[in-house]
């Protein structure tokens, strides 16, 4: 496995309305490796969840960034986002103070010019390719469910319904087995990845982040800085996290 070094850079905040800031980042440059952890909101110590999230999938992949005669697969991903899940259910057997929590994640491996991403619940992976910003994580969400089966044309159809946009389906540390959805796509020149947590996505309509991104033309510390403060000053409602990556092609 050849890692592909990323230039990057990551933020966090409480938000405007939380008291503690639940979410945990993790970005390894030199080894391409970048986490992004949403402690659910509900749960106890979802601060605590989403560090042992971070903190497991790093001790999982990082040994593999250093040896080249690895094969990266997606099932690669998958079974760190597992250890991950086994070490938040494990920490609640042992402390029982921590009962109930549990948080989102992303993850993605940049290597061999491309990118294996996993994630579980709604934080979300976006690429930048040629002005166009795509979401490759698709939000493990009752909402986003319902659209899926066809109950509502559009996620905007079903909150104007009254359906509630921030129950999920999927988490780490809610059932001994977790479902992740994995997958890998080609590194082109010039592509920009950016990693939120739903404090994120939930406060800047799409076009505008896409808006923030393409005015800031490649100053990624710009882009990123203008993300954050938008999403705080449309309310800020949740914690906000985010990375915003250019893999060194």
């Amino acid at each position: 496995m050849n890692v592909l070094p990323i230039r990057a850079v990551a933020c966090s905040d409480k938000g405007r309305v939380r008291e503690i800031n639940e979410d945990s980042v993790a970005v390894l440059e030199a080894h391409g490796l970048v986490i992004l952890a949403d402690g659910m909101g509900g749960y106890n110590a979802g601060e605590v969840a989403s560090q042992l999230a971070v903190e497991a999938i790093t001790a999982d992949l990082l040994p593999l960034c250093t040896n080249d005669e690895t094969t990266l697969s997606s099932q690669t991903i998958r079974s760190a986002v597992e250890v991950a899940n086994e070490s938040i259910l494990s920490t609640m057997l042992a402390e029982p103070a921590y009962e109930g929590m549990a948080t989102t994640v992303v993850v993605a491996l940049f290597c061999d010019n491309r990118v294996h991403y996993g994630h579980v619940g709604d934080s979300r992976l976006y690429r930048l390719r040629d002005g166009k910003l795509e979401q490759l994580t698709r939000d493990h969400s009752m909402i986003q469910a319902l659209v899926d089966e066809g109950m509502f044309g559009t996620v905007q159809e079903a909150l104007d319904a009254g359906v509630k946009g921030n129950v999920l389906i999927r988490g780490l540390g809610i059932h001994e087995t977790v479902e992740v959805d994995v997958g890998v796509s080609d590194v082109a020149p010039g592509d920009l990845y950016l990693f939120c947590s739903d404090g994120l996505s939930n406060m800047i309509p799409h076009q505008d982040m896409l808006n923030i991104v393409m005015e800031a033309d490649g100053d990624i510390n710009d882009a990123a800085e203008r993300l954050l403060e938008t999403a705080l000053n449309n309310g800020g409602l949740d914690n906000v996290s985010l990375a915003l990556v250019c893999p060194e092609l």
